[in-house]
């Protein structure tokens, strides 16, 4: 779809508990374009902005550029994918699992499609683990549906 741009959208401007400082810019867009007009085409900006960045930043980082209708530098929001992977496992005693479900992670992720990489693991029941942690790793990825 791309950013949607409107010249007033510039003078508004979102603070983190979403009130908006300019109110009268704000009220004036409503009034010419209908209530939900502004707060739908900064949302829009906001996720095109997010798919951009490949949902490396939150929610509310998204908004912020959206309503400044700035651009993010994708240098300033390096991928932390695999950190949530390397917390969620942590608590694995089992180092062979960990980096078999690291290593299937990864490639997952470059596939984007589940993949299962048992690495050096033989064991029937070891690699089921890996099968059953990478399972729920993937379902619960931020975004998956992007």
């Amino acid at each position: 779809m791309g950013i949607i741009t409107h010249p007033q959208l510039k003078d508004i401007v979102v603070l983190e508990d979403m009130s908006v400082i300019n109110n009268s810019a704000y009220k004036e867009l409503e009034k010419s374009l209908g209530v939900f007009y502004p707060t739908i085409i900064m949302a829009n900006n906001a996720r095109e902005i997010a798919k951009s960045l490949d949902y490396r930043i939150t929610d509310s980082v998204a908004l912020d550029y959206a309503a400044r209708g700035e651009i993010p530098d994708p240098k300033d929001y390096p991928d932390h994918r695999l950190d949530r992977v390397k917390d969620y496992i942590s608590y694995i005693d089992d180092i062979e699992i960990k980096s078999a479900i690291i290593s299937s992670y990864e490639n997952s992720l470059k596939q984007d499609n589940l993949v299962y990489m048992y690495n050096t693991i033989q064991d029937v029941y070891r690699q089921s683990r890996v099968r059953v942690i990478m399972n729920i790793l993937w379902d619960t990825r931020p975004h998956k549906d992007k």
